[in-house]
Formats: C-alpha cells, structure tokens, sequence
C-alpha cells in the first residue's frame, strides 16, 4: 500500500501547473484559540519589550530629574518588567478567547454561506 501523504515523484506529475478549490466548511474551534493564544503572547511579548524600552528612557529620564530626593527608578523599571511579563499572558488568554469565539462565528455562519472557498496550487 502507498503512503497517500507522499509526495509525488516528477515523473508522475504533469507538466502544467494543477489547481485545485476546496471549501473550507469548519474550524476546529479549539484549535483556532491555540493559533491566536499563541499568536496574542507573541504580540504581547513585543509589546512588552517596547514598554520595557520605554520604562528604561523614563528611568533615565527620572534620575536626571530628580531634584527633590524622592527616586522613581524602582517603580518604572518594576513597570517595564512586569509589563514584559503581564502583557504575553494577557495577550495569550485574549487570544485565546478571540479566537475560539471567532472559530464558533465562522462555523456557524459558514453553514449559512457555504464557507471560504480557497484555490491551492502545485507547481
């Protein structure tokens, strides 16, 4: 027996490029979260890398101005390191949340509509 994943040796494939449209008809909800948790957390680790940066400036910014004895510095870099560690979570877990919720609409709706029709290409 073939394996039906296998790649198709050149001799077997025609020379013209084949395409073919499929519908997309359902999501699996689950597995969409885990797309967009996943994706959120990363975006949410950029975002807090930025307001790491940032909290590093204002801290520079802080002790050039600090003219009256109280120091920030502790307060605003606790802030970009808890923002480095807060916002991936909160990200992931919105992610998540948006993306089976997302993954549920289209499922519903795409029984309505038929789903997204896609055209795929081998060349």
């Amino acid at each position: 027996m073939s394996n039906p994943f296998a790649m198709p040796d050149s001799q077997s494939m025609p020379s013209m490029e084949t395409r073919s449209t499929v519908r997309l008809k359902r999501v699996g909800v689950l597995s969409a979260g885990m797309i967009s948790g996943v994706g959120g957390a990363v975006g949410g680790l950029l975002a807090g890398g930025i307001l790491f940066l940032m909290s590093l400036t204002m801290m520079g910014v802080a002790q050039q101005g600090n003219m009256n004895g109280n120091d920030p510095t502790a307060a605003v870099l606790g802030m970009g390191v808890g923002a480095i560690i807060v916002m991936p979570i909160a990200y992931g877990i919105f992610g998540f949340i948006g993306g089976v919720i997302y993954a549920f609409i289209y499922n519903i709706l795409s029984g309505m509509t038929g789903g997204l029709q896609m055209e795929f290409s081998r060349d």
